[in-house]
């Protein structure tokens, strides 16, 4: 596989120094591309494996520690696998299969051994393929909650690997990317707790990630010279991705609903890069070019439907020719969820903006339990500030990518990625939009489905202000916000002392942070005295700094799985107390 052309490849990252410049002793004055991120990375399989050791570690606690079905719609998905495993046949959604009264009342009796969880069935209009595959497991451990629940931990630790491997194709040596990203998918609470529950949502996320993967290997070639000379092995060759890419996006469709807008971004993103990237011999014009690329997105589309096409048949079947999903059906069945027109009519719109925000926010990073069991204030606190460092993080890359050479360090296959995963994250959020104008259901982990481009902006924002410029004045601007709150607080009376504190230990964080480059070709100190330049020089400090360094970038990370290892035994398990 060729690489991306010569003349796209970006321009080296600008030096930043302390003090007046200095040449490095090799005469080099500038940074090599993807150097920076192998100040703090030098061994990513290393860090791979620990990143997937700590998921499975902290993932295997929520799964055995978690009470049964204390995870938000468990009992619905497991009695799908019991029905198909009992009689061979696929569930019918009926009306009655939702019952608000009585779920409302074992969620707060903490679902006692006694409770009749057979008759909660409103998950029977999901598509098929999760609960099919997962019926042999049931059959062979007689319907144990754990082994299901464990491998639903198989299947996201599978699609944690596809992170990694999709994330190095694009972004190759720029190791704080594609660790980072795999790193906050792998450890972020909700995300965890989730991926130990029974449903259908990690088998989902596994080929969302593989159909990612499988579009980007496409473009990459389009971009590229390997399909572009037109030859009958290029086109065979394209025409089995594309043929590949339909296949793993229909068993997406037949996994989970969302699977379908998948499908018409990956027809989105295949028209559009064919049309604006056609080969030699493709006629000029605006009409030329669009025959192909439409019979591109043709072989895309094909296998999906096909594969697709037994399920909308019988859905049809059952619940009529209009609702080829059974969300209409779902809808009705659905009786006493809360409905978004009913709720603002009550409660008032600035009530439930106030709500949406606050509840996405922090179910979004951990709400255990039927999302009626939430952290302490205090963590919310701080990841909501580590959310405005990121945000920060995340302008400094646009401003970077938007100034161009020699400021970014991202080639065209790179930008037209991270444009790419702009759509999906868009996409995510036009859903949840979508969703939450019907019921009120303010729930973060329906975000998971876009967790590869979030993770990714996440870990491109991280990247960004660990640059000792970017830090720094991030940092100051943390300074400065700590002493405002400060000043206020001890005005008016009412000294929030945790926020101060957190955002204090932040911006001291991001002002040393690039100490830790001394001695690179990043940061150089010039205006000290010349007996305080030597011993900065040492070898046992440079050791000293080589080791620091990727600590401090994990740092975040190593919070998240002290955290996590914290939550199922000594929060979840006691809030719900003996069964």
């Amino acid at each position: 596989m060729q690489s991306t052309p010569a003349s796209a490849n970006p321009r080296p990252y600008k030096t930043y120094k302390i003090g007046r410049a200095r040449a490095a002793k090799s005469g080099e004055d500038v940074a090599q591309p993807d150097v920076f991120d192998q100040l703090y990375i030098r061994h990513p399989r290393r860090w791979l494996t620990a990143i997937l050791l700590a998921y499975l570690l902290v993932a295997s606690l929520y799964a055995l520690l978690t009470p049964p079905w204390q995870a938000p719609d468990e009992p619905a998905h497991y009695n799908y696998i019991a029905h198909l495993a009992t009689t061979g046949s696929l569930p019918i959604l009926r009306m009655g299969d939702y019952n608000q009264p009585l779920l409302e009342k074992a969620v707060r009796l903490n679902f006692p051994s006694s409770f009749p969880i057979e008759q909660l069935r409103y998950e029977s209009y999901q598509p098929p393929l999760f609960y099919m595959i997962a019926t042999p497991l049931f059959w062979l451990t007689g319907g144990s909650l754990m082994a299901l629940r464990l491998f639903n931990v198989i299947l996201v630790a599978c699609a944690i690997l596809l992170f990694y491997a999709c994330l190095d194709f694009v972004f190759p040596r720029k190791h704080l990317i594609v660790l980072g990203a795999t790193g906050f998918a792998a450890l972020l609470p909700m995300h965890v707790a989730m991926s130990a529950a029974v449903n259908n949502d990690g088998l989902a996320e596994l080929l969302t990630v593989a159909s990612i993967l499988a579009l980007i290997h496409w473009m990459h070639d389009r971009f590229g010279s390997e399909l572009a000379d037109g030859g009958e092995v290029g086109q065979r060759r394209e025409r089995f991705q594309l043929l590949l890419l339909g296949l793993l996006v229909g068993l997406g469709m037949l996994t989970k609903i969302y699977g379908h807008m998948v499908l018409l971004i990956v027809l989105l993103v295949v028209f559009v890069v064919a049309w604006r990237h056609p080969r030699p011999q493709t006629s000029d014009g605006r009409l030329g070019r669009m025959r192909p690329a439409v019979r591109s997105a043709a072989w895309v589309i094909l296998p999906a439907l096909l594969l697709a096409l037994p399920m909308w048949l019988r859905n049809g079947a059952l619940y009529g020719v209009q609702d080829l999903l059974g969300l209409a059906w779902h809808d009705q069945v659905v009786i006493g969820q809360p409905r978004t027109d009913q709720w603002i009519a009550q409660f008032g719109w600035v009530a439930y903006g106030e709500r949406a925000i606050n509840l996405t926010f922090r179910s979004f990073w951990g709400a255990f339990g039927w999302l009626g069991l939430f952290l302490d204030q205090r963590i919310y606190t701080a990841f909501l500030l580590f959310t405005s460092v990121l945000f920060m993080g995340l302008l400094w890359s646009v401003v970077r990518l938007i100034s161009g050479e020699p400021d970014t360090d991202m080639n065209h296959f790179q930008i037209s990625v991270l444009i790419l995963f702009g759509v999906v994250v868009a996409a995510v959020f036009a859903g949840y939009i979508w969703y939450n104008a019907k019921f009120v259901q303010h729930q973060g982990r329906y975000f998971f489905w876009g967790l590869l481009p979030i993770g990714a902006f996440v870990a491109l924002a991280w990247r960004e202000v660990l640059h000792p410029m970017q830090g720094i004045i991030t940092g100051l601007l943390a300074a400065v916000l700590a002493g405002s709150l400060a000043i206020i607080g001890w005005m008016m009376g009412s000294l929030d002392k945790w926020t101060i504190v957190t955002i204090s230990l932040i911006a001291l964080f991001l002002l040393l942070q690039p100490l830790l480059l001394i001695g690179t070709n990043q940061v150089r100190i010039e205006r000290l005295p010349l007996w305080l330049q030597k011993w900065a020089e040492r070898p046992w400090l440079m050791t000293t700094l080589c080791y620091m360094r990727p600590v401090a970038w994990a740092m975040p990370f190593i919070l998240l799985f002290v955290l996590n290892v914290w939550i199922p035994g000594w929060f979840i398990l006691p809030q719900f107390g003996p069964r």
